[in-house]
C-alpha cells in the first residue's frame, strides 16, 4: 500500500527528463562547473522517505504493479539502469562499493569501461591484496569477467595475464607501471590523464577517498561513449542521514562521489538537507558552493532540487485507510476506526503501518474505535502486545541493534528457528541487501521500545536490556571466530558489537582483542561508536583515532602520547601503550619501544607474550647483557619463542645453520594455532637466512613471494626478491629486473630501501665487480642515519668484506666470545657465498676481497 505523494513523484518525472536531455546533448560532462545532479527528499522520520525512494524506482524501471496516482507520466523510453545505496545503520560510506554498483549498472555486452577497470584493478591490488573482486553479475551479465577481460586486452603488451583469481600487490604494479609508462594497448586510454594520477594516488595510498575518486573513472568511460549509447543511470541513496556526521568524514566520500558522476541522477533520501551549496564548508568537503551545486539551493525552483517531504494530509490518510480496508489481509475499517487512526497520525505513513498490524491481529474480532488513535510510543505497545510472546522478545532483542540476521536474535534469545522466521516476516521488520545482516527496524520502533513502559506485562527493565545486550555481544564473539578468514565480514559483526558496548557500558576484552587483530587500522577506526572518556568502549575508540583523519607517522605517535596522558582504564591503556611500542619500534626508535614492554611486564610478570616481546625489544636495541639477564630473570616458557631467540643471536654471531632452527620451529607452531601471516614472516626469515649460505634456489623464492603477495605482506615481498636477488646476483640482466621488481613494491608502500635491500645489492655489486656501484650504495647507506640493529648490522659485514671501513662498533653478543670471532664468521660465510661456482660474474675481478 502506498498513499498520494504525487508532487514528489511529479518532481521526479520532471527530473528524470530534464536529465535524459541533458545526457543526450553532452551536458553532463565532467568538464562541466556546474553539478545539476541531485534530486533530495527530506523529512522527519517516520514520514515514509524509504518507501517513496523504493516506489520512485520501481515506477522508473516500469516494475510497478500498479501506479494509482502515478499514472500521469510514463518513465522514458529506453533501457534505464538504477542502483540502490542504503545507508541505514551504517557509520561509513563504503566508496568501493557505490563504484563498483554504478559499474554493474551500466554494464552491458558491447559497452566498455577500460579506464574505470583498471583504475578499479589497480585500487583493488594494492588495497585488498589477495581478495578477489566481489561477483558483479548484473541481469544474467558477468561483469567481472568484462573488467579482467578489460585488463588482459589493454595490458598484454605489459606481459600481465589476469583470471578469475584474487588481485595482488603485484597485480596492482604491473597495472601501475604500464599506465605510466603509457604500454596500453587502448589509444583512447592513453589520452586519459586522470588514469595517470588515480594511479599515482592508488601506489602511493590506496585509500577510501581514492576509491571515491575512481567514480570519475567510470564519467570518463561513459562520456567516450557515442551519445546514442550512453544510459541513463538513477542512483538511490536512502538514510543518508546516517553518513551525514558533524566532522564530514565520511559525507565527504558521498560528496566525492556524486560530484564526479555527472551523468548520474542521484535521488537522496535523508532527515537532513543537503548543505552542500554552503561555501564555508569548503575545508570539509571536496566540492562546495552555489556555484557547484546551484539545484540544492533552498531558493531554486527547477528540478532536479530539494523537496520537503511533509505528512500526509488527512484526505491521503483516508484514501489509503479505505483502500486497505478489506484488502491484503485487513479487516474492514469501519468509518469510526478511520477517523480515529486519522486523527492519531498526523499524517505520519509509519502510524498508519502499524495501525493495519494491530487490526489484522484481531483475528476476527470486532474492531473498536478505542483501540486505534494513541499516540506513536503506544502504538508500538500494541503492536507488541499482539505479537505472540515469543516474538515479543525477539522484537525486543532485535530493538537493541540497528541491523540483525535471523541467527543473531534466535542464538541470543535462545529462541526457535521458526519463531525467528515468522517475525522477520513482519510488516515492522525491515529487509534490505545488507550480505550479512539484512534485517532492521525502523528507528521509531527501536526508540518506541527503548521508552516501553515498565508496567507493562513482559517490558523490560534497563538492567533486562544490559542483559541482553551482554548476550548479542557474546553470540557475536562466536560470529566473529567463525569469520576469520574474511576481514570485512568480520567487520560487520565486531561494528555491532561496539556499538551494543557503546550503547550499554558493556566491556568485552574479546573484542578489543579481535579490533586489533584485523588488518588496516584506519578502516576499523571508521567504523567504531564516537571516542568518550568515560566508557571502555568510547576509551578502546579513542585509541584508535590516532589512525584517522590520515594520521601517519610521527602524528600518530603524538595523538597515541596524547592519548595515554588521559585517566583510562588499566586494559586499554595496556593496550595504547602496546600498539605505541610497535609503532616506536617500527620507528627504529628501540628505547622508548623498549620502555613501555618492561612498564607493561612489571604489571602482568607471567605474561610469556610480555616476556617475549621484551627479549626482541632488548635484542634488536643489542642490549645483549641485559637481554640474557632478562631471560634468567624471566624465562620463555614456549620453547619456540625460547628458540627463536636463541636463533637471533647465532645469526649475529654467524652461524648461520643455527639461526635457521628457531623460525623453522616457531613457523610450524604459528600455521598450527591458525597464525598464517605470522608464520609466514617467520618463513621469510628462514628463506632469507638460507639464502647467505647459498642453500635456497630462485622457485623457493617465488614460492615465498606470491604466498606474501596474496596477503599483501610488502616487506615479506621485500625480503623474498632480496633473497631472490643474491641467488641471480651473477646474471645481470635477471638481476637488474629483479631489482626492478623491488624498487616497484617499495613505492607501493611508500617505503624506503631497508636491510634487505642494502645486503642483496651489495651482493650484486660484489658479484659484478662494479667499484662505482658499490660507492655509491654504500654512500647512501650512510646518508640514511640507520640506528644499529641485528640486521644493519649483517648489512655493515657485506659492507666491511668490500672494503668499507666499520659503520658499528663491536658487538659482545655473549660475554664468552670475542665479537672477531663472529665478525671472521660471517667473513667465511660472505667469501662461501661469492664463490658459488654457479655464478656469472660480470666484471673483471669477479668479486673483491
Amino acid at each position: 500500500m502506498f498513499t498520494n505523494r504525487v508532487d514528489e513523484y511529479t518532481a521526479f518525472a520532471t527530473a528524470l527528463r530534464v536529465h535524459g536531455e541533458r545526457i543526450r546533448a553532452g551536458s553532463t560532462a565532467l568538464g562541466h562547473p556546474a553539478r545539476r545532479n541531485v534530486l533530495s527528499f527530506y523529512g522527519i522520520g517516520g514520514i515514509g522517505k524509504t518507501e517513496l525512494s523504493r516506489r520512485l524506482e520501481s515506477w522508473a524501471r516500469g516494475e510497478l504493479p500498479d501506479p494509482g496516482d502515478w499514472s500521469g507520466n510514463v518513465p522514458p523510453e529506453g533501457p534505464l539502469h538504477s542502483v540502490r545505496i542504503d545507508f541505514h545503520g551504517s557509520r561509513v560510506v563504503n566508496a568501493v562499493d557505490i563504484v563498483l554498483r554504478l559499474r554493474a549498472a551500466v554494464a552491458a555486452r558491447g559497452r566498455r569501461f577500460p579506464a574505470f577497470d583498471l583504475g578499479l584493478a589497480a585500487w583493488w591490488s594494492l588495497a585488498r591484496p589477495g581478495t578477489a573482486l566481489p561477483d558483479l553479475s548484473a541481469g544474467g551479465f558477468d561483469v567481472r569477467g568484462q573488467i579482467t577481460d578489460t585488463l588482459n586486452e589493454t595490458l598484454s603488451d605489459a606481459g600481465a595475464s589476469f583470471g578469475l583469481g584474487p588481485l595482488t600487490v603485484r597485480t596492482g604494479i604491473r597495472i601501475v607501471e604500464a599506465v605510466r609508462e603509457n604500454r596500453l594497448r587502448n589509444r583512447t586510454l592513453r589520452r586519459c590523464e586522470p588514469l595517470v594520477h588515480i594511479m599515482n594516488q592508488a601506489q602511493q595510498d590506496p585509500s577510501d577517498y581514492v576509491a571515491a575518486t575512481l567514480a570519475g573513472l567510470l564519467s570518463w568511460d561513459l562520456e567516450n561513449l557515442a551519445a546514442d549509447k550512453r544510459p541513463v543511470v538513477v542512483a538511490f541513496a536512502d538514510a543518508a542521514e546516517y553518513v551525514q556526521g558533524d566532522d564530514r568524514a565520511q559525507e565527504r566520500l558521498f560528496n566525492r562521489i556524486v560530484h564526479l558522476t555527472p551523468g548520474v541522477l542521484w535521488v537522496v533520501t535523508s532527515r537532513n538537507r543537503l548543505d552542500w551549496d554552503a561555501p564555508h564548508l569548503n575545508q570539509l568537503l571536496p566540492a562546495t558552493g552555489p556555484q557547484t551545486w546551484p539545484g540544492l539551493r533552498l531558493e531554486t525552483q527547477e528540478d532536479p532540487r530539494q523537496h520537503l517531504v511533509g505528512k500526509l494530509s488527512d484526505t491521503d490518510v483516508e484514501q489509503y485507510l479505505r483502500a486497505a480496508s478489506g484488502t491484503a489481509g485487513n479487516p474492514e475499517l469501519a468509518p469510526e476506526v478511520i477517523a480515529r487512526i486519522r486523527s492519531g497520525a498526523h499524517g505520519l505513513p509509519l502510524y498508519l503501518s502499524l495501525s493495519l498490524s494491530i487490526a489484522r491481529a484481531g483475528q476476527g474480532d470486532p474492531l473498536t474505535a478505542a483501540a486505534f488513535g494513541g499516540p506513536l510510543p503506544e502504538l508500538a505497545t500494541r503492536v507488541f502486545a499482539n505479537l505472540p510472546e515469543r516474538e515479543r522478545e525477539l522484537a525486543r532483542a532485535a530493538s537493541l541493534v540497528p541491523r540483525f540476521d535471523e541467527d543473531l536474535i534466535n542464538q541470543a534469545t535462545d529462541g526457535l528457528i521458526g519463531d525467528t522466521h515468522r517475525f522477520c516476516r513482519r510488516t515492522l521488520v525491515t529487509r534490505d541487501d545488507h550480505p550479512l545482516f539484512p534485517y532492521r527496524l525502523h528507528d521509531a520502533v527501536r526508540a518506541a521500545i527503548a521508552h516501553e513502559s515498565v508496567d507493562e506485562p513482559g517490558a523490560w527493565a534497563p538492567d533486562d536490556r544490559t542483559a541482553m545486550a551482554r548476550r548479542l555481544v557474546e553470540t557475536l564473539g562466536r560470529r566473529s571466530k567463525s569469520l576469520l578468514g574474511d576481514s570485512n565480514r568480520r567487520l560487520d559483526v565486531l561494528e555491532l558489537a561496539a556499538g551494543l558496548c557503546a550503547d550499554h557500558d558493556l566491556v568485552a576484552p574479546w573484542l578489543a582483542d579481535a579490533l586489533t587483530d584485523l588488518p588496516g587500522f584506519a578502516r576499523t577506526a571508521e567504523r567504531l561508536p564516537p571516542a568518550a572518556p568515560d566508557s571502555w568502549m568510547g576509551q578502546v575508540s579513542g585509541m584508535f583515532e590516532a589512525w584517522r583523519h590520515g594520521r601517519a607517522g610521527l602524528r600518530r605517535v603524538a595523538c597515541l602520547e596524547e592519548f595515554l596522558e588521559g585517566p583510562l582504564r588499566a586494559d586499554v591503556r595496556a593496550l595504547a601503550q602496546l600498539r605505541l611500542a610497535y609503532l616506536h619500534r617500527t620507528r627504529s626508535a628501540f628505547g622508548p619501544s623498549l620502555q613501555l614492554l618492561k612498564g607493561l611486564l612489571a604489571e602482568t610478570p607471567e605474561s610469556q607474550f610480555l616476556r617475549y616481546q621484551v627479549a626482541r625489544a632488548l635484542q634488536s636495541k643489542g642490549d645483549f647483557a641485559e637481554l640474557h639477564q632478562h631471560l634468567s630473570d624471566y624465562p620463555l616458557v614456549d620453547p619456540t619463542t625460547a628458540l627463536r631467540i636463541k636463533s637471533d643471536l647465532a645469526y649475529l654471531r654467524g652461524l648461520l645453520d643455527e639461526s635457521v632452527v628457531g623460525p623453522v620451529t616457531r613457523a610450524a607452531y604459528l600455521r598450527e594455532e591458525g597464525k598464517h601471516q605470522l608464520a609466514l614472516d617467520n618463513d621469510a626469515t628462514v628463506l632469507w637466512r638460507r639464502t647467505l649460505v647459498g642453500r635456497s634456489t630462485p622457485d623457493e623464492c617465488d614460492a615465498l613471494l606470491s604466498e606474501a603477495d596474496r596477503y599483501g605482506e610488502t616487506l615479506t615481498m621485500r625480503t623474498a626478491l632480496a633473497a631472490k636477488l643474491i641467488c641471480l646476483a651473477g646474471d645481470i640482466s635477471a638481476a637488474q629486473d629483479v631489482i626492478a621488481q623491488s624498487d616497484g613494491v617499495i613505492r607501493t608502500a611508500s617505503g624506503l630501501r631497508g636491510w634487505r635491500e642494502w645486503t642483496s645489492r651489495t651482493v650484486f655489486g660484489l658479484r659484478q665487480g662494479d667499484r662505482a656501484y658499490l660507492d655509491q650504495l654504500h654512500e647512501t647507506w650512510l646518508s640514511r642515519n640507520t640506528p644499529w640493529s641485528l640486521n644493519s648490522h649483517v648489512v655493515d659485514r657485506f659492507f666491511v668484506f668490500a672494503g668499507y671501513p666499520a659503520r658499528y662498533g663491536p658487538v659482545q653478543v655473549i660475554p664468552t666470545e670475542d665479537p672477531d670471532t663472529a665478525d671472521q664468521r660471517w667473513h667465511v660465510t660472505i667469501t662461501s657465498l661469492l664463490e658459488d661456482p654457479q655464478r656469472q660474474s660480470g666484471g673483471p675481478n669477479g668479486y673483491m676481497a
